[in-house]
């Protein structure tokens, strides 16, 4: 056949050939045509960052996680200022990556590292209104917020422990905390041993956080309370070493009534309770002489008007409120008609008197009510002797004092009492009347200014005693050796009111002057007996508890200044006052400064250590620094993209090219 006859056919390797031209093109147009697509979608990232879990890191860390889809966060757009806490203040941060599952998809661990531990257990985050956190894209962070838990690490803090007294054997035990507690635990030793806690204890909440109950303690005796510790809702425990006393003693005193049992009427006779003894001391000791008389002291001196049995009750405490009662009963005898004593009052300033003498002091008084009253001050009652068996006509009024009086004695009249009784002599008079205290502050008088004068050839000032007070008056008793004209005058000087006193005299009828004593002037001496920390082993920054006891050992009261220093570095001072033979406490609550580390002094004696093992403020972390991978330093987003599609594209021409030499024998 000839070559111009048949068309010439084409060799099957050439056919190959072509078929592995067309497979290459399609398989280096492949990888670029993914790369293309890939930059595309990296620039157009329009995904917001998002928030994930927030959780704790320690005491001062809190760690919160953020992730964004399609790119990274800009961590240059992280500040310590963008984040709010609703408890505590973040004062730095530090930003770690994190590995975040999910296709193209990053995240970074920002540590909040806190000014100070919060005492609260739920603590969330936001971001404030100013701040702007976004990813590589520009894309803001939205200002949502996430919570975390378990954060409260500060301990309960003392504010007090009281033990106030109910009755002999019971008690009323407070504890006051700052926040709510979950838990406290106070030891009981003495006689019995016992261990309270939170059970018993009703809370009342106002500016302290105070935890009550009553305790009856078991058997007599003296016992010691120690509040041992408290835990809060949230676990933290914190141990104190606050110790309180009571004394159970259901013993009342043994009462020893001395005085007669039998006496005559207007005789004088006294009563004595002077040998009444317990063994935590007699308190008080108060008398009632009939119905309505009541006296206070352990002698008293009275005179019965009226012939009869009397009864003397004396009633006798201690000081922890156990109390004894012994009655005793007189026989009052009369002699014939001696010692009758008639009193008539046609009104309320005049008072009609008859008395048949019995030679012994009789008392003139009403069945009811004063002798004589008048617009300052009344007459209550007066007791006189008479000669024994003659008949006595006495009249009593009341008047105003006339200006004569100030005039001649120099002190302001207040009452006026005229006693006319006759030609019968009267003797040994004493006066009881009172004064409105209200007539004492319009002349801007003390108690203890006021005389009982009698008219005589001229104005007799008598001694004159304050025998009781009242809210709205005071009772004085005066000696006279007669009746005449009488006022009660009122110096103008300053004097001392003995209201706080106890007593003074408490007899009917005795006629001692008060005793004076004069009080020489002392000179404080305070000197500090105790001081502890609680805790006193801590750290810059940290918080502690100082309770100072201050004792006076002079015969003055006195201040003393009290001075809480760091070294040398005074941390704060207090005045407190003292008086004299008597103890003061005196609390501090205070942080020790955060740069500083030392001893703890209180007036020169240590009683802490500040060091730098515990304590202070966070240090922020430090990124770890190490042999980076090298796939890290591939460059991000679109121009990391196209890099890589066109490396895949040489590598996957360079082995088509050697497998088509190969196969074609070069």
């Amino acid at each position: 056949m000839s070559a111009t006859g048949h068309p010439r056919e084409t060799p099957p390797s050439a056919r190959r050939r072509r078929r592995w031209l067309l497979l290459l093109a399609v398989f280096l147009l492949f990888p670029l045509l993914i790369a293309v697509a890939s930059g595309t979608v990296a620039a157009e990232d329009t995904e917001s960052p998002e928030w994930g879990n927030a959780t704790r890191g320690n005491a001062t860390t809190i760690e919160v996680s953020l992730y964004d889809d399609g790119g990274s966060v800009d961590t240059s757009t992280i500040q310590a200022a963008d984040f709010e806490l609703t408890a505590g203040r973040v004062e730095n941060v530090s930003v770690a990556s994190i590995n975040a599952s999910g296709e193209n998809r990053t995240g970074v661990r920002v540590s909040l590292l806190l000014e100070r531990k919060v005492d609260t257990d739920n603590v969330t985050v936001s971001l404030r209104d100013t701040a702007s956190i976004t990813d590589e894209a520009g894309n803001e962070l939205p200002h949502e917020s996430v919570t975390v838990t378990g954060m409260d690490a500060v301990v309960p803090k003392y504010q007090s422990f009281e033990v106030r007294r109910v009755n002999s054997s019971t008690a009323r035990i407070s504890v006051g905390i700052h926040e709510p507690i979950q838990q406290l635990r106070i030891s009981v030793g003495g006689p019995s041993l016992d261990t309270l806690n939170i059970s018993g204890f009703t809370e009342r909440t106002g500016n302290t956080i105070t935890y009550t109950r009553k305790y009856t303690f078991p058997e007599e005796g003296e016992y010691s309370l120690l509040l041992m510790s408290v835990t809060d809702e949230n676990g933290n425990e914190n141990s104190f070493g606050r110790q309180r006393t009571f004394l159970y003693d259901d013993s009342a005193p043994n009462v020893t009534v001395a005085g007669p049992e039998n006496a005559t009427v207007g005789e004088s006779v006294t009563f004595s309770a002077a040998g009444t003894t317990d063994d935590q001391g007699v308190e008080s000791v108060r008398w009632q002489v009939g119905s309505d008389t009541i006296l206070t002291g352990e002698n008293i001196t009275v005179a019965f008007a009226s012939p009869g049995s009397h009864e003397v009750t004396v009633t006798a405490a201690d000081p922890l409120g156990n109390t004894e009662i012994v009655t005793r009963v007189v026989s009052v005898t009369g002699n014939g008609t001696a010692g009758n004593v008639t009193v008539r009052q046609p009104n309320a300033t005049v008072a009609n008197v008859s008395v048949n003498g019995s030679g012994q002091t009789q008392q003139i008084r009403p069945s009811e009510g004063p002798l004589v009253t008048s617009e300052n001050g009344t007459l209550e009652r007066l007791a006189a002797s008479f000669p024994r068996n003659e008949s006595a006509t006495l009249t009593v009024r009341s008047r105003q004092p006339t200006p004569a009086f100030t005039t001649a004695t120099g002190h302001t009249g207040v009452s006026r009492f005229d006693i006319d009784h006759g030609s019968v002599p009267a003797e040994d008079a004493t006066f009881t009347f009172t004064v409105d205290r209200d007539a004492l502050a319009a002349v801007d008088a003390e108690p203890d200014a006021v005389t009982l004068f009698r008219k005589d050839d001229g104005w007799t000032p008598l001694a004159t005693d304050i025998a009781g007070r009242s809210e709205s008056h005071i009772v004085y008793r005066a000696d006279s050796s007669g009746f005449s004209t009488f006022v009660v005058g009122v110096e103008q000087t300053a004097a001392t009111d003995m209201d706080a006193e106890a007593a003074t005299t408490d007899s009917e009828t005795s006629t001692a002057e008060p005793e004076t004593q004069t009080e020489e002037p002392g000179q404080p001496d305070i000197v500090v007996t105790n001081a502890t920390a609680v805790p006193s082993e801590l750290g810059p920054g940290e918080r502690t508890v100082i309770a100072v006891e201050l004792e006076n050992r002079g015969t003055a009261s006195g201040d003393h200044n009290v001075i809480v220093a760091l070294n040398t570095s005074i941390l704060t001072t207090r005045t407190v006052t003292v008086p004299a033979g008597e103890t003061r406490t005196t609390e501090f609550a205070r942080s020790v400064p955060a740069n500083k580390t030392g001893e703890l002094m209180v007036d020169g004696q240590r009683i802490g250590n500040v060091t730098g093992g515990s304590g202070g403020l966070p240090i922020p972390a430090l990124p770890s620094i190490g042999i980076p991978n090298p796939l890290s330093l591939w460059p991000d987003g679109i121009v990391g993209t196209v890099l890589g599609g066109l490396l895949g594209v040489a590598v996957g021409l360079y082995g088509v090219l050697k497998a088509l030499a190969i196969y074609l024998g070069y």
